[in-house]
């Protein structure tokens, strides 16, 4: 289901990752006109300094045009964040990843997959390394699940957004006739989506692979800005 991206929800901390989440978030916002909100988690042990936070995101704000509307909040990161989506019917979070300060003990491990799989709205992870780094092409990975399939209406969105194309690779570790044949009717279904909308795409299908290692070797091929998880 394709639903309009109206607000979109950043997790910041000040770190160098989260930094670069903000900036994607910002070009998000613009492409889609959205509500750009910013929730910062202060720990519950560890007093952080929120004047020079707030003062940051004004500073960011005035030097771009864009409202940026805060939340903060105190207790666990992952929970918080996740709440404050909820709150305020966000239609996208992005989180910044892979820094050596602010959130990355919480975005690395089991808790990035708790954030992702609890949230009611799409989340784009974001590496620090990423910061120059544009959205196109994206690759999209099909499996043999029907599940995988769920993430056509929004890599659309965000394609037509911000013009790309979209690398659609159809995977799996088996090779057998069945999945061979439902991974071929996944590929078309998803041609004729995106051709239907004018999104410029490829495709390819792979059988008994390593699933992980796979997309990331073809992230690096067709030189991925964004991978559809």
């Amino acid at each position: 289901m394709e639903k309009d991206i109206t607000k979109i929800l950043v997790a910041f901390d000040h770190s160098a990752a989260a930094s670069v989440a903000l900036h994607k978030g910002m070009d998000v916002a613009r492409r889609f006109r959205a509500e750009l909100h910013v929730v910062f988690v202060e720990g519950e042990e560890k007093k952080a300094d929120y004047d020079s936070i707030l003062k940051f995101l004004e500073e960011e704000s005035g030097r771009t045009g864009l409202k940026i509307e805060m939340h903060h909040r105190r207790g666990k990161a992952f929970r918080e964040i996740t709440q404050c989506e909820k709150e305020i019917g966000a239609d996208m979070l992005l989180v910044g990843t892979h820094g050596t300060e602010g959130f990355v003990p919480f975005w690395l491990g089991s808790t990035a997959f708790r954030v992702a799989s609890t949230s009611h709205c799409p989340v784009i992870t974001v590496p620090e390394a990423s910061r120059d780094q544009i959205c196109s092409p994206i690759l999209m990975p099909i499996d043999s699940t029907p599940e995988s399939r769920q993430k056509l209406g929004h890599t659309a969105m965000i394609a037509k957004a911000f013009n790309s194309s979209v690398h659609i690779l159809c995977l799996s570790k088996d090779q057998d006739a069945e999945t061979q044949h439902h991974l071929a009717i996944y590929e078309q279904q998803a041609i004729e989506f995106f051709a239907s909308r004018q999104v410029k795409h490829s495709s390819e299908v792979v059988f008994g692979v390593n699933v992980a290692q796979t997309i990331l070797e073809t992230a690096k091929k067709v030189q991925a800005g964004l991978i559809s998880m």
